[in-house]
């Protein structure tokens, strides 16, 4: 009876033991579990329970801007309603021999709108004779005439019967005499070495041609181009 006695003290002494060293136990996992908190990883990324990435920073993702495209407002052209006057090829062609014969052939340092170039010639005979025929915004014919002759034969030539009737002042070139008679009416002027009719059906039309009337060397062609 005895012996069992001792064995139970025994047997509780050590269940008493047993349970005294789990809190122990317990207490040491949690220290454990506190200095690992406090440290970071034992791989050195530093990272922790409450940040397992171990980043210190945070940076927010960069927002891509569209910048708008730039508008495109058209313009308003400063092209005027009408074409301006344009140089012809015909008349460039043709004053080539003028100029290289020496003549001081007129030309239209443009032609226009609603003018046309029908054809234009250089004739050295007798000095030399400058030829522009063409046709007006209406669709008349026109003729320029330029020569050794006076302007006034030159009218006669184009304009027979035609009769002397004031002055027309043309823009780079002066007064030029105004004709008219039945069958139209035109403008002459006696130049430097040569004389110089424009005929057509109209004085006015004929005349606003005329202020486009040059020197073949004052309209850019002395070199022959």
């Amino acid at each position: 009876m005895t012996g069992e006695m001792t064995g139970i003290t025994g047997g509780a002494t050590g269940l008493t033991r047993a349970r005294r060293r789990i809190p122990a136990a317990v207490a040491g996992l949690a220290l454990v579990a506190v200095a690992a908190a406090a440290c970071g990883s034992d791989d050195g990324s530093g990272a922790t329970a409450s940040d397992p990435t171990g980043s210190t920073t945070t940076s927010a993702a960069p927002t891509l801007t569209e910048t708008p495209a730039a508008s495109e407002t058209p313009t308003a052209s400063d092209a005027p309603t009408e074409s301006d006057p344009v140089p012809s090829p015909i008349i460039t062609k043709a004053v080539k021999a003028a100029l290289k014969a020496g003549f001081p052939a007129l030309i239209p340092a443009g032609v226009p709108d609603g003018w046309t170039v029908v054809s234009a010639s250089y004739a050295p005979k007798g000095g030399g004779t400058w030829t522009i025929e063409l046709t007006d915004p209406n669709g008349a014919p026109a003729t320029l005439l330029q020569s050794t002759a006076s302007a006034a034969d030159l009218v006669a030539r184009l304009l027979p019967g035609a009769k002397a009737g004031g002055t027309v002042k043309i823009s780079g070139t002066g007064k030029w005499d105004a004709y008219t008679g039945s069958g139209g009416a035109g403008i002459a002027k006696d130049l430097p070495g040569t004389g110089a009719a424009l005929v057509g059906a109209d004085l006015n039309v004929v005349s606003d041609f005329a202020h486009q009337l040059l020197t073949a060397e004052d309209a850019g062609n002395g070199n022959g181009g």
